[in-house]
C-alpha cells in the first residue's frame, strides 16, 4: 500500500501491523442517525496483536455529495474531481491532516497519535455485520469493491471532553495547529476527549481547494482560518457560565461567541 491520497500535499502512511487477528471490543461512536446525513463514520475500540486502538472506519461518499456548491463558479472545478476527492471525502481529509501531523512528529502532542491507514479485508467487515449488525457504508455503485477504509489512532481512555485540561493549553494546540496548515473546522466539545482533538474528517489542511484565491474572496478565506479559535472561545465561555465564573473567563480568554460554530461548512 502506498501513502494516501495520491496526491501532492501531506500524506498518511499505511498502518503496518497485519489486522487478520483484529478484535472489536466495543462501537464508541454512535451508531444512531438522527438527521439525513450520511455520518462520516464509526470508531471502534479494538485490539490488535495485544495492542489497543482507537479503529476509525469511514463511510463512502460519491463526488456528488461531496462536490462544493460555488455560485456562478462551477466551471472553475471543472476537471477537478479528483482533486474534490482526495481533499474534500472525509476520509481523505483525515489523512492528509495526520499525514502532516506525523510528517512533523506532532500527531501525540497536537492530537492524537496516528499509527496510519489500513483498509479492511472482506473477513473484517463481515465481523463488524456479525458483531454490531452494520451493513450500510452508503456504498454508490463506484464503490462495490472497493474494501472499507479506516485509520488506527490511538485509543483515549478518558471519558470526559476535556479531563480538566486549561482552555489555554488547548488554544496554545489549535494555534500551532494552525500554524501546520490545519484547520479542523469541527472544534466542539463532542471532538475532544481528555481535552485531546481527535476527529478532522472536514479539516482543512493546505494546500487546499478552499483557500484558492480563484473560488473564494479572501476574506471568506481569512474567515475559515480564524474559525477554529472562535469555535474554541464560544466553547470555553460555555463552559465557564456552567461553572458561575463568566467574568473570569471572558476577561482570560478574550471570548467572542459565535452562533454557527456547530454548523459543518461544506460550500466554499
Amino acid at each position: 500500500m502506498i501513502p494516501l491520497p495520491d496526491a501532492k500535499g501531506p500524506r498518511l502512511r499505511p498502518f503496518l501491523r497485519q489486522i487478520d487477528d483484529i478484535q472489536f471490543l466495543r462501537l464508541l461512536s454512535s451508531n444512531e442517525q438522527y438527521s439525513n446525513e450520511v455520518p462520516h463514520s464509526r470508531v471502534f475500540y479494538v485490539r490488535i496483536a495485544d495492542q489497543s486502538y482507537a479503529l476509525k472506519v469511514f463511510n463512502f461518499f460519491s463526488l456528488e455529495e461531496i462536490r462544493p456548491f460555488v455560485p456562478f463558479g462551477e466551471h472553475l472545478l471543472r476537471n477537478k474531481d479528483k482533486i474534490i476527492r482526495d481533499q474534500l471525502d472525509p476520509f481523505f481529509a483525515e489523512c492528509r491532516a495526520f499525514g502532516r501531523l506525523v510528517e512533523e512528529g506532532r500527531d501525540d502532542e497536537l492530537a492524537v497519535r496516528c499509527y496510519g491507514y489500513t483498509l479492511l479485508p472482506e473477513t473484517v467487515e463481515r465481523q463488524i455485520q456479525t458483531q454490531f449488525g452494520i451493513t450500510d457504508w452508503n456504498r454508490g455503485d463506484e464503490d462495490e469493491e472497493q474494501p472499507l477504509r479506516a485509520i488506527v489512532k490511538g485509543y483515549i481512555r478518558y471519558k470526559t471532553p476535556f479531563n480538566r485540561k486549561p482552555f489555554a493549553v488547548m488554544r496554545k494546540r489549535i494555534e500551532e495547529l494552525n500554524d501546520l496548515g490545519i484547520y479542523n473546522m469541527d472544534i466542539r466539545k463532542e471532538n475532544y476527549l481528555g481535552g485531546r482533538l481527535f476527529d478532522f474528517s472536514i479539516a482543512i489542511t493546505a494546500p487546499h481547494l478552499r483557500f484558492w484565491t480563484k473560488l473564494r474572496f479572501q476574506d471568506a478565506i481569512q474567515a475559515d482560518m480564524k474559525y477554529d479559535l472562535e469555535c474554541l472561545n464560544e466553547i470555553a465561555e460555555e463552559v465557564e457560565q456552567q461553572r458561575g465564573d463568566d467574568s473570569r473567563g471572558s476577561q482570560r480568554y478574550d471570548l467572542r461567541p459565535r452562533s454557527n460554530c456547530n454548523q459543518h461548512k461544506k460550500s466554499p
